[in-house]
């Protein structure tokens, strides 16, 4: 944990990221465009002279930007003839993802809204908390699982939400409960959860992009060859463009993921501490959440709203990790809040 949280800084470093995403989301898309149409010219190029049959370039409508027919005119080719339609659907999917993210969220997640009369206390506690920094309540929903998580979501006022699941409810006390809607509440507050939206929306477009040229290079590889010897060949070639495009969608969604750092938790536990003067309301709350936090079916970019969200898979010692470790948050929370750490005592050994 540095000495200085920063957090002016560090909220404003949140609106650049975001502002720099909206920007460069088209770039990333013809990115994607350019490698896996420059792969399918490469392998569909003539083993002698390495050019691209023009058939190739029937097939997707391409002018030659070059006029070289090499594998990098094939791919420039694809991005001076597709840059418009790239552009528009990524304008398109930025629109819907500003409009409908809570929607999107609540069926990703199953989430249901939660009135003031049927959670009176919760709205009272999150009333005081908003009362306290002198901003908006934002809306409430449940989800029905026993697992103990929560999440903070929305890009302004209009769609701010904090969700949690019923299993928290059920297992933190007053307090906890308290510490962690103010964790959550940090999040919208240092516009943590503005960015994270941003880049699900954009991961989902990558992967949904990746997903389509996939198709659309199956479709292309299996009726050129068909129309070459009339026999359903072309799987080898398929297989190499599907796995090129998967492989670089992937990649962008690594270079989103990335973008968003892992103090953000340190930074909304800080800003809990700051709100409940309580550090070991939080303390506990996490104790109670280790272990207990996981909640299927949700896809993995959404789970990176969560309080916690445990690896899965290949960490590679916690590169691809979207949260620092619970053990390493509950140690920031003993410094901040002055209290032993587990196992010490503040009485020396005589």
């Amino acid at each position: 944990m540095p000495a200085a949280l920063g957090l002016s800084t560090y909220r404003w470093n949140n609106n650049i990221k975001s502002v720099l995403l909206l920007l460069a989301f088209p770039l990333l898309l013809l990115t994607l465009v350019g490698v896996v149409f420059y792969a399918f010219g490469w392998a569909s190029a003539d083993p002698s002279s390495h050019l691209v049959p023009p058939q190739a370039f029937q097939q997707f409508n391409l002018q030659p930007a070059l006029d070289t027919a090499r594998p990098e005119d094939f791919a420039l080719s694809a991005i001076y003839t597709y840059w418009p339609l790239v552009t528009g659907i990524a304008a398109i999917w930025v629109l819907v993802g500003y409009f409908f993210n809570s929607a999107m969220l609540r069926a990703a997640t199953g989430a249901k809204p939660v009135t003031r009369t049927e959670a009176p206390k919760l709205y009272n506690m999150l009333e005081n908390l908003c009362i306290a920094r002198g901003m908006k309540v934002p809306a409430f929903y449940i989800i029905d699982s026993d697992a103990l998580n929560a999440f903070a979501s929305g890009v302004d006022e209009k769609s701010y939400a904090i969700t949690v699941t019923r299993g928290l409810l059920q297992r933190l006390d007053d307090k906890e409960m308290e510490a962690v809607l103010a964790h959550e509440l940090s999040h919208i507050i240092n516009r943590d959860c503005r960015l994270l939206i941003i880049t699900i929306v954009f991961v989902g477009m990558i992967s949904f992009l990746a997903q389509m040229l996939w198709r659309s290079m199956r479709f292309a590889a299996y009726g050129r060859n068909r129309s070459r010897n009339g026999k359903g060949g072309g799987a080898a070639l398929f297989l190499l463009i599907a796995a090129i495009a998967a492989l670089v969608g992937y990649v962008l969604a690594l270079v989103l993921r990335f973008a968003i750092s892992r103090k953000r938790e340190y930074l909304a536990d800080a800003g809990s501490v700051e709100l409940t003067k309580n550090p070991e309301a939080l303390i506990g709350a996490l104790r109670k959440i280790s272990g207990h936090s996981e909640i299927p079916n949700v896809p993995p970019e959404v789970q990176q709203l969560f309080i916690e969200n445990k690896p899965s898979g290949l960490d590679l010692g916690g590169i691809f990790a979207t949260h620092p470790p619970l053990e390493d948050r509950i140690r920031v929370l003993q410094q901040l809040g002055g209290l032993p750490a587990e196992g010490k005592s503040f009485i020396p050994n005589s």
